[in-house]
């Protein structure tokens, strides 16, 4: 992963970083032995994720579209991670 990762250094990725489903922008700003960091620029938040909380890298040469007719975004490559469900009662 670290190989891979590497390439998209200080670059905009797609990541989704607080919902599974929701893929936002991000700069992959630190690629490190176990972890890798994003600062998401909507917000500022530094996220840092351990290489085992990556489901799937997805790259294209000519980039990776997500969403749909209204929410369309372009990346040049795609780094889904894990997240833990929280069940609230209702």
């Amino acid at each position: 992963m670290k190989t891979i990762l590497m390439r998209y250094l200080n670059k905009e990725v797609g990541i989704n970083i607080e919902k599974p489903f929701h893929f936002e922008c991000a700069t992959l700003v630190a690629v490190e032995a176990d972890y890798f960091s994003v600062e998401n620029k909507e917000k500022g938040n530094l996220h840092h994720f351990s290489f085992r909380s990556i489901v799937q890298i997805i790259e294209n040469k000519e980039g990776v579209d997500v969403g749909g007719f209204l929410t369309h975004q372009h990346f040049p490559v795609l780094i889904k991670v894990g997240h833990i469900f929280e069940y609230i009662p209702a």
